[in-house]
């Protein structure tokens, strides 16, 4: 088991409740992107890197034609994606399957699928060409892939910088600078990354990803998920004092300073 899979099946539940809301407006928007796809006969659908189900659940709802499949590296987001299966009616659970796989390993044969999805992935595999190299080899002639991803920039978080004040201010270190460094420069460049997987037709363009938190959501992020790790290493008063702390500075304030505004891209390319 890598770190990265060990990492989600610690925090899959609170991935479920306090990260899956922020981004899910984002990832069944993906479902928009392909509505003529499943118009034009796509059936057989993928989902690479399915996490809580929302998206599969999201698709057979959607589409009663389809028959979908999620594939997951975490044992622990795979039983958050079976309930989510379970809580559909008879005539949609039928039509999911999960199954726990990396994306560079898929357990489908050659051309299972007439599309693959995958949503908030890319920038957490080992490596992106090699995992959408494998999406490609699953896909059947003239089988799309389409995809909705983080890219580099976006405006610092306030809240982000309250925390790490509060940090210093009860002696601690703050988090090292977060992530982005996997993340795209540019819709180009997700096309640019199709293409070369071998991918024609591919195709890119940017969105804004905006959630609104606030100071509870916020602190229950960093808490729960986010910077669990530091959270759970405290003696119960010191989490107490350092959560009150955070509370308050966060409460003060103003509302765009919860605001999440993050550049993201849609993108998609056809298997030849």
């Amino acid at each position: 088991m890598t770190d990265q899979e060990a990492r989600y099946d610690t925090i899959a539940e609170a991935y479920a409740e306090l990260w899956s809301p922020v981004h899910r407006p984002s990832t069944l928007a993906l479902l928009d992107e392909v509505e003529r796809d499943v118009a034009g006969g796509a059936r057989r659908l993928l989902d690479v890197g399915c996490g809580t189900g929302a998206l599969a659940a999201e698709a057979v709802h959607r589409w009663p034609q389809v028959q979908v499949d999620g594939a997951d590296v975490s044992a622990g987001m795979l039983g958050i994606a079976e309930r989510t299966r379970t809580g559909l009616p008879p005539s949609d659970r039928g039509r999911v399957r999960f199954r726990q796989a990396p994306a560079d390993r898929l357990p489908y044969p050659d051309g299972s699928f007439d599309l693959a999805l995958t949503s908030f992935v890319l920038q957490l595999v080992p490596s992106r060409h090699r995992a959408l190299r494998e999406i490609r080899r699953v896909l059947a002639r003239d089988g799309r892939v389409a995809l909705v991803t983080w890219l580099q920039g976006g405006a610092p978080l306030e809240a982000d910088r309250v925390y790490d004040e509060a940090l210093l201010d009860a002696g601690l270190e703050p988090r090292e600078p977060g992530g982005g460094s996997d993340d795209l420069r540019g819709p180009e460049a997700a096309v640019a990354a199709l293409r070369r997987a071998g991918f024609a037709d591919a195709m890119a363009h940017a969105e804004v990803l905006d959630h609104q938190f606030t100071p509870e959501s916020f602190l229950a992020f960093i808490a729960r998920f986010d910077d669990a790790d530091q959270f759970e290493s405290f003696e119960p008063d010191e989490r107490a004092a350092l959560e009150a702390d955070v509370l308050a500075r966060l409460r003060a304030l103003p509302s765009d300073g919860l605001r999440l505004v993050a550049p993201i891209v849609y993108a998609s390319g056809r298997r030849t």
